[in-house]
């Protein structure tokens, strides 16, 4: 069985360059430290360093995306919205239905179905929340 050869013949040194033995390739942490490093790559391994970045970069966005939707469901915010009617929506705000007639279209939690006037239950609740301070 043969020996894998780079170029000059001696076993795995780096192709296209004709230099024998092997070569230390910085790690992507060594890179960072020190920029300078990757004038010693070839493309290849150019290539692969950046490939071998952005996975750990996926990776870590990944994470952090766990980590938000933990906390919204942490918060209760995975249930589904409901669209209360002016009823529901004025009991629930403990104010008149005229009221909320009135001033419809200052609430940010107001949705319009056709003539009919609807109100988010979720927005409501952040509503209240923000006014409690």
């Amino acid at each position: 069985m043969r020996k894998p050869t780079g170029n000059g013949g001696s076993p795995l040194g780096p192709q296209g360059f004709g230099v024998a033995g092997l070569f230390s390739v910085p790690r992507l942490e060594e890179l960072v430290a020190d920029p300078c490093q990757v004038r010693v790559l070839d493309v290849h391994t150019a290539r692969v360093l950046r490939t071998q970045a952005i996975a750990a970069l996926n990776v870590l966005n990944g994470y952090d995306l766990d980590i938000a939707s933990a906390r919204t469901e942490a918060r209760g915010q995975q249930r589904p919205d409901r669209l209360l009617n002016i009823a529901e929506a004025a009991k629930k705000l403990s104010t008149s239905k005229d009221w909320l007639y009135r001033h419809h279209r200052e609430l940010a939690f107001t949705v319009r179905h056709g003539r009919l006037l609807r109100f988010s239950e979720l927005g409501i609740e952040e509503y209240i929340r923000m006014r409690r301070g």
